[in-house]
């Protein structure tokens, strides 16, 4: 075979498997439409957190767009807790003062198909981080950020179902 023919045969081969594989990007059972996100507990004595961890839920699965969020008899239920929230230094500079300090917020999740009563999802100890200058930002900036981060991890391990 000719070496321009075979290139061109090599890449019209490699072109035509590229569509032979699709990845649905979700482990959600056929039909669910609908999640209940009940208000997340607060297990951390941060009872302002746990609140905007409930919005924050919300906003995300909105984000997302792969399950509708309603206020109640939703074809699944997500149950979340706050469990742990840590405010400590990471980096200090040659005076002694802390340079970077790093936010960590704790959630656990239990998701349930209520139609059958199935736990699609159930963990402990999804964190989120986040690493901040405080002469830059504030702890309640960083606060805000590390739950966002959190709460992602959280929604996209309940609808992969990992």
């Amino acid at each position: 075979m000719n070496r321009p023919y075979g290139f061109l045969w090599l890449a019209a081969c490699a072109l035509a498997l590229c569509g032979c594989y699709s990845f649905a990007g979700s482990g959600l059972p056929a039909g669910l439409r609908t999640v209940e996100i009940v208000p997340v507990v607060d297990k951390a004595r941060q009872p302002e957190l746990a609140d905007q961890a409930t919005k924050a839920v919300v906003d995300e699965f909105v984000r997302n767009g792969s399950l509708r969020p309603v206020d109640r008899d939703g074809q699944s239920r997500l149950e979340a807790g706050l469990t742990g929230y840590s405010h400590a230094p990471q980096t200090f500079d040659a005076s002694g003062n802390v340079g970077r300090f790093r936010v960590t917020v704790t959630l656990d999740a239990k998701f349930v198909d209520q139609r059958d009563d199935a736990i699609l999802f159930e963990s402990g100890g999804i964190a989120g981080t986040y690493d901040y200058d405080p002469l830059n930002e504030t702890e309640s900036d960083a606060k805000a950020k590390a739950l966002v981060l959190g709460v992602r991890k959280l929604v996209d391990n309940t609808i992969s179902g990992w």
